[in-house]
C-alpha cells in the first residue's frame, strides 16, 4: 500500500507539474503574440513611408520606362512612327541576327544600339528631321531581372529596362511590400557572360532612403538577381489559414488600411 500511496503521489505530481507548465504556456502564448506583432512594426510603417506600393505592381513591372542607355537584343519589341509618312509605321520585333525587319525605310541592325541612336539612324534613312521619327520600347524583352522577395517566396521575372538603382526598380515594381527585412537586401551578380566568378552586393536600404548616401544603390544589370529577406512575422502569416492569415497580416501591419471590402467602399 505505502508503494501504491508513493506512486499515485509521484503521479499526481508529475500531472500537476505539466498542468502548471501548460497553463503557463498558455499565458505566455499572448505575450509572445504581442511581441511578433510588434517586432518590426518599426519597418512596415518605414515602407509605407518612403516605399508606398503602386496599384498594381505586376502592370509597374511590365510598363517599359527605358533608361536612356538601355541597349536593345533580340527579342525586344519597338514602336515606329513617322509624321511624314504614317504608312511605314510598325510595331516590330528584333529578329534573331539582331535587325529590324522593315520594309520600309529598310532593315536596320539595332542590337546592342539605344533608341535614340536607331531614331537617328531611321530619319537618316528616311531623308526626314529626327524629330518627324519616333521609336519606343513597346516591350522589353531582351533581358531579365530576377526578384526573390516576401510576396509568398517566389521568385519574379522582371523585365530589365536598363541600369536602374536598385532601390528605384524595387519601389517601382513594389518590391519592398511589408514584411521585407530591411537588413537582408543583396543583389547578386552571376558575371557569366564575362566569365567572371559571381558577386554579392549588400544593399543598406536604410542609408539610401534616410541619409540619401547612394553608396549601395547600385545600378542593375542583366541577369541580376535581387533577394530580400523575410521578417518572422510574414513567414508565419504564409503559414497560417488563408482567414486568420489575412487577420493577422493586418494587425501586424503588413496589408494597407482597404483590405477590407467594406474600407475600400469608403474611399474617396
Amino acid at each position: 500500500m505505502e508503494v501504491r500511496s508513493g506512486s499515485v503521489w509521484i503521479a499526481g505530481r508529475c500531472c500537476g507539474a505539466v498542468c502548471r507548465q501548460r497553463r503557463a504556456t498558455l499565458r505566455r502564448g499572448p505575450v509572445l503574440l504581442l511581441l511578433l506583432l510588434g517586432s518590426g512594426c518599426a519597418d512596415c510603417r518605414f515602407l509605407s513611408q518612403t516605399c508606398p506600393q503602386p496599384p498594381d505592381p505586376h502592370q509597374a513591372a511590365q510598363l517599359p520606362a527605358p533608361s536612356e542607355s538601355y541597349r536593345l537584343g533580340c527579342p525586344d519589341v519597338l514602336q515606329i512612327r513617322f509624321a511624314d509618312y504614317p504608312e511605314w509605321d510598325v510595331l516590330a520585333v528584333v529578329d534573331l541576327d539582331g535587325r529590324l525587319p522593315l520594309e520600309s525605310p529598310g532593315p536596320l541592325h539595332v542590337e546592342g544600339r539605344t533608341l535614340e541612336a536607331v531614331r537617328e539612324e531611321l530619319a537618316r534613312m528616311a531623308q526626314v528631321p529626327v524629330e518627324r521619327v519616333t521609336v519606343q520600347l513597346a516591350a522589353p524583352r531582351a533581358s531579365r531581372i530576377y526578384l526573390h522577395g516576401p510576396i509568398r517566396g517566389r521568385t519574379r521575372i522582371v523585365p530589365y529596362q536598363g541600369p536602374e538603382p536598385v532601390i528605384d526598380f524595387l519601389k517601382r515594381v513594389g518590391g519592398l511590400p511589408p514584411g521585407s527585412k530591411l537588413s537582408e537586401v543583396y543583389v547578386v551578380r552571376p558575371n557569366v557572360a564575362a566569365g567572371q566568378r559571381p558577386e554579392v552586393f549588400p544593399v543598406d536600404v536604410r542609408a539610401v532612403l534616410i541619409d540619401n548616401n547612394p553608396a549601395t544603390n547600385i545600378p542593375l544589370r542583366p541577369s541580376d538577381t535581387v533577394y530580400i529577406g523575410e521578417t518572422k512575422r510574414s513567414a508565419i502569416a504564409r503559414l497560417l489559414p488563408h482567414w486568420l492569415g489575412r487577420i493577422y497580416r493586418h494587425f501586424a501591419g503588413l496589408l494597407p488600411d482597404d483590405w477590407w471590402p467594406r474600407n475600400r467602399s469608403r474611399r474617396p
